[in-house]
């Protein structure tokens, strides 16, 4: 439970607006005693009380510091981001205040950071999740890189998925003439959605496309290799042209255990991801991915909570790389 003013007054049995008299360094004007002012600081200390952001912002006080709020430490998508709102941050003078919750779920602890250093406004870095906590900062602008809409944020801004899955089945299905095609997503909110996006898209191209079943697994990783070997469980000849991945990670996955067990990538099977993280460029095979643009991103929410305008969504294309792992021999 968050201290407030009203807790220590009463506490100490005095005024609330008392309170606020000395925690704003306004005592002295009105000749409060230097020891009932001691008392109340150090009530205050005592209740680890912080002030509320909305308060500062009312006070007109800017502390040029933004809160990033991380849903996945372990994502390398996210450090991508984090990247870019540092670079944004520095050439503006600006500082950036990382937190994250634990299983996407906030609890107090959590939060502190983010009253304790007053931040002038948050990005969220992850789809969906609750957005209850939000409300203790209706009064900054508040921001999200991700899908999921809420009353409290002044920018949601993403991938536009749709658009995504066309441009990768076109490639697959109309450029290299592929007709059996894969996708392989974990039990995560964005990589669900890009499933149901991918099963949508699929009745725009005439050809056998089928999403597996979502997978309960403890890393991207695992969870490329673990669909690659049932894949493979079934015979080399029932493997599909291709196989489309919710992340590079899984994809590098697949990649591993399709080579462990002789089959050739893209000669033998084309493999396809999303995000286009650093490693996918450099893992053998180069990986074809779907890469966001994550510099508009970081952009339009710096650039939000500087202006604060009124509140919008925003779904921006991307551009889909391709590399060696979906090009045949003799493709350029």
């Amino acid at each position: 439970m968050k201290v407030t003013q009203k807790d220590i007054a009463k506490r100490i049995g005095v005024s609330t607006s008392l309170v606020s008299r000395v925690l704003s360094g306004q005592a002295h004007k009105i000749g409060v005693h230097p020891k009932k002012i001691e008392d109340i600081i150090r009530v205050a200390k005592e209740l680890n009380y912080v002030p509320s952001p909305a308060a500062l912002v009312l006070k007109g006080k800017k502390s040029r510091t933004i809160g990033v709020v991380v849903y996945d430490f372990h994502d390398p998508y996210f450090a991508l981001l984090i990247n870019e709102i540092q670079q944004l941050a520095h050439d503006n003078n600006y500082s950036v205040l990382l937190v994250g919750f634990l299983n996407r779920k906030p609890e107090e602890s959590d939060l502190l950071p983010l009253y304790k250093h007053f931040v002038d406004g948050i990005i969220i870095l992850g789809s969906y999740g609750d957005l209850s906590w939000t409300d203790a900062f209706k009064e900054i602008p508040i921001t999200r890189i991700g899908h999921g809409e809420h009353q409290n944020l002044k920018l949601t801004i993403s991938i536009d998925e749709a658009d995504a899955m066309r441009k990768i089945l076109n490639h697959l299905v109309n450029d290299l003439k592929l007709s059996k095609i894969k996708f392989i997503a974990r039990d995560l909110p964005a990589q669900e959605l890009r499933r149901n996006t991918f099963i949508s898209a699929a009745s725009e191209f005439k050809c056998d496309l089928q999403a597996l079943e979502l997978q309960h697994n403890a890393s991207d990783f695992k969870t490329g290799t673990i669909c690659a070997r049932e894949l493979l469980s079934k015979g080399h000849e029932s493997l599909p042209h291709a196989i489309v991945c919710a992340t590079d990670t899984i994809a590098m996955g697949v990649i591993r255990t399709m080579w462990e067990n002789g089959i050739r990538v893209p000669d033998d099977i084309v493999v396809i991801g999303y995000d286009d993280i650093p490693a996918a460029a450099t893992y053998i095979p180069a990986i074809t991915s779907f890469r966001q643009p994550i510099k508009i991103f970081a952009q339009r929410c710096f650039k939000t909570i500087i202006d604060n305008p009124e509140p919008y969504v925003a779904n921006i294309e991307g551009e889909l790389i391709i590399r060696k792992s979906s090009l045949k021999s003799g493709q350029k």
